[in-house]
């Protein structure tokens, strides 16, 4: 039953920590990039694909400035800090920020979010 307890554990820290809501976000406006995209590769029309290109370049806008939000969020939860870690790690280049110094700034705050994690837990576990 060990998997059922890591299971519960996941789903408990997903609920306390807020990292899953931006993840899912960036899912889903990736979702709506790419369909968008799809769409607009379709189109021979000059006009229809200008229209559906100019709503392409709007969900990519949407979706580049939350890849920012998204390399600057701090999981609060160890389980949160792992989720966020294999997502990003999972991204292809063009769901990621255009800076070439955003691995830095993803690396620096997770490394913060863990060292806050890891002192809550040893304040937790002290009672103090």
């Amino acid at each position: 039953m060990p998997s059922r307890e890591i299971s519960t554990e996941s789903a408990a820290a997903e609920d306390r920590d807020p990292i899953f809501v931006v993840i899912e976000r960036h899912r889903e406006l990736s979702a709506h990039h790419d369909a968008a995209a799809s769409v607009s590769a379709k189109l021979e029309d000059v006009a229809d694909f200008f229209a559906a290109d100019e709503i392409s370049g709007q969900r990519n806008l949407a979706l580049s400035e939350h890849a920012n939000v998204l390399i600057r969020s701090k999981p609060t939860t160890i389980a949160g800090a792992i989720a966020l870690t294999r997502y990003v790690a999972g991204l292809p280049e063009w769901e990621l920020p255009d800076d070439d110094a955003w691995h830095r700034v993803f690396l620096e705050g997770l490394a913060d979010a863990i060292d806050e994690i890891g002192t809550a837990q040893r304040l937790g576990r002290s009672g103090g």
